[in-house]
């Protein structure tokens, strides 16, 4: 992830000022903080991080940050061959999923 100000990118794509980000507006505010994301990741994020009318806070927003970033870079340091599959024990699978 490159090094941004979330709350610029947060309050360029509030497009209604309502201090909230639109579920279309998710997609290209990651994209501009430099995360990979596509169709099916916005689609998991609106069923985990999105409050019940389809928005994010600008709390949930940096907590989504945080958490898809290194989840990603965890992701890349598990993926020793660089091809796009990781391949985790019972403990590895724990610790990623609870400590992070």
């Amino acid at each position: 992830m490159k090094y941004f100000n979330a709350e610029d990118i947060f309050v360029q794509f509030d497009k209604n000022k309502s201090w909230s980000l639109d579920y279309t507006e998710i997609l290209p505010a990651l994209k501009v903080a430099g995360l990979q994301v596509d169709e099916f990741l916005i689609q998991l994020i609106g069923q985990r991080y999105t409050e019940p009318d389809m928005t994010v806070s600008y709390p949930g927003f940096l907590y989504l940050l945080l958490k898809l970033n290194s989840m990603i870079q965890k992701f890349y340091a598990y993926d020793a061959m660089q091809m796009g599959n990781v391949s985790l024990n019972y403990r590895q699978w724990l610790h990623l999923t609870m400590y992070n």
